[in-house]
């Protein structure tokens, strides 16, 4: 292959990522908003990406006890831990307790039999 053709393709190639970086920009602006580092939020969706997908609360203390919801994060189905070094605990409305890692998430929606989360507790363990 000559220079010219090369050229060419590698033009066209970047041409056509560019593209396509154009097209996902505006569904990635409609995803639901990032969970801020040293937060736990909660959000109404287990698709972040969905553009119906919004957080419905936040958390940051670290605390002994139970932070029971009285908002929209009752029932929320996706929960974002952005701590590096604490662990969450979950309440579900049938007593069942979930134990998120630091820096992980976890969907709720598929759960069997259904469960609603309806308190947060932020532990400084290091682990679950």
């Amino acid at each position: 292959m000559g220079l010219t053709v090369r050229s060419f393709v590698a033009t066209g190639i970047g041409l056509l990522g560019m593209g396509a970086g154009l097209v996902l920009a505006p569904a990635a602006a409609a995803a639901a908003p990032a969970c801020p580092y040293p937060y736990v939020c909660f959000y109404n969706l287990d698709d972040l990406s969905n553009p119906a997908a919004k957080m419905t609360g936040k958390y940051q203390v670290v605390t002994s006890g139970w932070q029971w919801f009285t908002g929209s994060s009752r029932g929320a189905d996706y929960v974002v831990n952005t701590r590096n070094d604490d662990v969450v605990y979950v309440h579900m409305t049938d007593g069942k307790v979930i134990c998120v890692e630091n820096n992980s998430s976890h969907s709720f929606i598929n759960d069997e039999p259904a469960r609603y989360a309806d308190a947060v507790r932020i532990s400084s363990a290091s682990n679950c």
